[in-house]
């Protein structure tokens, strides 16, 4: 009989072709023995394990760490949670913040989540796409309508930002919904040539200053009319019986041109048709009467308003797409209704905002 060579571990060393690869996990490899090698030698099989006859693994085939375990890459650094903040050497946790952003603002800004995502929705249903060119179209208008100045502009904004919690995420979305609405919009824009001609009246024609004294009903206004009657200054009827905020200044408005769309036209047309000096009969308004007294008239500026129409077409179609926009934002908010929310911090936060909109 051949001897066998004994290695110094007392194992018999395997040849080449019956080490195998059987198994790998943990980062160890199963190198197995054949239990039941053929007599023949050409007939001899390589086999991933030692099997018996009901094909299961034998247990007589030797574990060998072929591969070592992974270990750490010392040159990979640790990841390090850091809290969101730190007083006194003491971390402050999100556990501890996240509750309390979430009563504070989470109810707001959840609602601008969904109202994008109402957004979103219906710009896409319409085939529409907020462009970049919009987006910066947006911060234009907004700096235009703050200041003439771009330097004045960019100081109110960031101030403006400042006071309203609107970091470069929340801003961002902000113009996009403005965006998005403003250009759902277009299609119910209608600039008619009299709104036109109302707004170029306003901003250049001539204007007429005057004093108002609003009262509830007409016992109030027969009991103004007697003081008015026996020689009372109107100024000083209006600052003791007008229900209007001009009453601390005598009943003394800004002056008022003859189209002013802000002001009703019975108002205006009584205010035109005064003479200098004369006090109107009771004017019948929405919430009540109100007594006008003519001060005095401030010309207008023909040449300006000749040239005023490309600013006041603008001027008319920014005023219509903000009622528009409006109510376009308090219609998707009240649809706000298939809601689901599981934080307990951020449904009573949700809660609260929702009942006191009602």
């Amino acid at each position: 009989m051949k001897k066998k060579n004994i290695n110094h571990h007392g194992r018999v060393p395997l040849p080449k072709r019956m080490v195998c690869l059987a198994m790998y996990a943990s980062g160890f490899l199963c190198a197995c023995d054949t239990a039941n090698q053929s007599k023949n030698a050409s007939n001899d099989s390589l086999t991933a394990t030692s099997t018996n006859a009901s094909g299961s693994l034998s247990s007589s085939a030797p574990i060998v760490p072929l591969i070592e375990p992974p270990t750490m890459d010392a040159t990979v650094p640790p990841v390090i949670v850091r809290p969101p903040a730190l007083w006194d050497g003491s971390a402050v946790t999100w556990e501890e913040l996240r509750p309390l952003l979430a009563e504070r603002a989470g109810a707001s800004i959840l609602e601008e989540l969904f109202l994008e995502r109402q957004l979103d929705r219906m710009v896409t249903l319409r085939t529409k796409v907020v462009s970049q060119e919009l987006l910066d179209s947006e911060e234009r208008e907004l700096l235009a309508s703050l200041s003439e100045d771009p330097a004045r502009a960019q100081v109110l904004l960031r101030e403006l930002r400042a006071a309203q919690g609107l970091g470069e995420k929340r801003w961002k979305s902000l113009l996009k919904r403005n965006a998005a609405m403003r250009l759902l919009v277009q299609e119910d824009v209608k600039v008619t040539p009299e709104a036109i001609e109302a707004v170029i009246d306003a901003q250049h024609g001539a204007k007429r200053q005057c004093r108002v004294m609003a009262l509830p009903d007409l016992d109030r206004c027969a009991q103004a009319r007697m003081r008015l009657d026996a020689g009372e200054a109107f100024g000083e009827v209006a600052a003791d019986m007008s229900t209007d905020r001009s009453a601390a200044r005598g009943g003394i408005v800004l002056p008022v041109s003859r189209l002013d769309p802000s002001w009703p036209s019975s108002f205006r047309q009584t205010l035109w048709s005064l003479q200098k000096g004369k006090v109107s009969s009771p004017v019948l308004i929405d919430n009540g009467y109100v007594f006008v007294r003519f001060e005095d008239e401030i010309a207008g500026d023909p040449a300006a308003a000749a040239g005023a129409r490309a600013g006041a077409d603008r001027a008319v179609r920014r005023a219509q797409e903000r009622i528009l926009m409006e109510n376009l934002a308090k219609q998707l908010r009240q649809a706000q209704r298939n809601v689901t929310i599981f934080d307990d911090s951020l449904l009573d936060g949700w809660t609260r905002v929702k009942n006191a909109a009602r």
